[in-house]
């Protein structure tokens, strides 16, 4: 689950690099609507799996990891889409982290597809 927030933080933060890199409005606008929902649902994995269950120890200054960073946000939402998947076939985690993680992933469909518009 921790790996799954890495990848939300890198996901934003990829989105910023190619929002800060662009000069096309249209695109800069589109950047920063895949940003959308990233920090709701980082705090909701947080709260709900790790502080729900008094493992906050795990929250490192090295939350961000800069190798999943990609420019390739296509890429990266697939590879969000299928981490999401994974997890979500853990029958140890209870409903309401399965039900946030298939709002995540829905979330992440509609992101793909706003991503391909780059």
């Amino acid at each position: 689950m921790y790996d799954l927030m890495q990848y939300l933080i890198a996901f934003k933060y990829a989105c910023k690099i190619n929002h800060w890199s662009t000069n096309k409005y249209s695109a800069h606008m589109l950047f920063d609507r895949l940003c959308t929902d990233i920090d709701t649902w980082v705090d909701s994995i947080a709260e709900c799996y790790f502080m729900a269950t008094e493992n906050t120890s795990v929250f490192k200054p090295n939350i961000l990891n800069p190798k999943l960073i990609e420019k390739d946000l296509v890429k990266m939402c697939e590879s969000i889409i299928s981490h999401l998947e994974e997890l979500q076939n853990d029958d140890e985690l209870n409903e309401g982290v399965c039900s946030l993680l298939s709002a995540i992933e829905e979330g992440f469909l509609n992101k793909l597809a706003l991503a391909k518009l780059s």
